[in-house]
């Protein structure tokens, strides 16, 4: 890798200050430094550049164009290297793994594993940034590792498949309670299936070609709440408030506790799916190596023909 062709850190940092400050004093003060410190680090960083990054008003200061691309590269750059160091103070030099992934993918698939992964490597401690921001993982050093939904191909990231994204109609006990059924009538007819009340994740679209590709495209699919987080689908289906599709990957548990049950063996195949992800430039550190290894074992048994198998012993 070649030498990086950076200006001066504290050209950088003063730039940095004043800029989200708006004020050269102002970031002399939170510095520590003297004003003319500040603007001779500012004017040393734009003689490095080749261009001025602040047009000087009367009392104050504002971006150019230049200076507005600049700010929030900074700032992350900073923000990162700030709660990396967070990290290593509070931990005593122990390693710290950040994961990014979906909320429902953090609570309903990474942390019932966690504790695993704790017992075998004691000296790693774990955070979840549990959001559906699609976090850069090249640009974002604090986050080392996330679980993406998609279908790959992601610039720069080392991508290792876990899960499909296929998924089938799912609903509670107490669901087919309401309407006279029970598990012993699985599975359902499609036009039964059509008669519950239907919820769906992002779009209509899906129950839609569900029913069509099952010979009933005429089922109105028109009602029900429309949410965009697998997670709070299966929560309206555990409170037996309708029928989802429910993927594999989030459902499994609560399938196998029999606190969901599938109403039809056709499932709706994407050519999505969940899958492990870091920077490339980064699968040598240990700690992910560490974690890339438990992950891999892990789904190693977790596949859709499980599922099904675990449907035809249940039966």
């Amino acid at each position: 890798m070649s030498a990086r062709r950076l200006p001066p850190l504290n050209a950088l940092r003063a730039f940095e200050a004043a800029a989200r400050l708006e004020s050269m004093s102002r970031a002399a003060d939170e510095l520590s430094v003297t004003h003319a410190a500040v603007s001779h680090q500012v004017k040393a960083l734009e003689e490095w550049i080749g261009q001025p990054l602040f047009r000087r008003e009367h009392r104050r200061i504002r971006l150019t164009e230049a200076g507005a691309d600049l700010l929030p590269v900074l700032g992350q750059a900073f923000d990162s290297i700030d709660a990396r160091l967070a990290d290593i103070s509070a931990t005593g030099g122990r390693r710290m793994l950040t994961i990014t992934a979906a909320p429902s993918v953090a609570y309903r698939w990474i942390v019932p594993r966690l504790p695993a992964f704790s017992a075998r490597h004691p000296e790693i401690d774990v955070r979840i940034e549990h959001s559906t921001r699609m976090v850069d993982l090249r640009r974002e050093r604090a986050i080392d590792v996330g679980l993406r939904y998609g279908r790959g191909g992601w610039e720069g990231l080392e991508q290792h498949w876990l899960i499909s994204g296929h998924a089938r109609p799912i609903a509670s006990p107490g669901l087919l309670a309401k309407y006279g059924l029970s598990a012993a009538d699985l599975p359902l007819p499609v036009e039964t299936i059509a008669s519950l009340p239907l919820h769906h994740e992002e779009t209509r679209l899906w129950w839609r070609r569900w029913f069509e590709n099952n010979g009933m495209p005429e089922a109105d699919v028109s009602s029900g709440a429309v949410l965009y987080d697998a997670g709070s689908i299966l929560d309206l289906a555990l409170a037996g408030h309708g029928a989802v599709l429910g993927r594999f990957a989030l459902a499994r548990e609560a399938m196998s506790a029999g606190l969901l049950l599938p109403l039809h063996d056709a499932y709706l195949d994407e050519d999505a799916g969940y899958w492990f992800v870091y920077d490339k430039a980064r699968a040598d550190e240990p700690h992910i190596a560490a974690f890339r290894e438990f992950i891999l074992e892990q789904i190693g048994e977790e596949t859709w023909q499980d599922w099904q198998a675990s449907d035809r012993d249940g039966d």
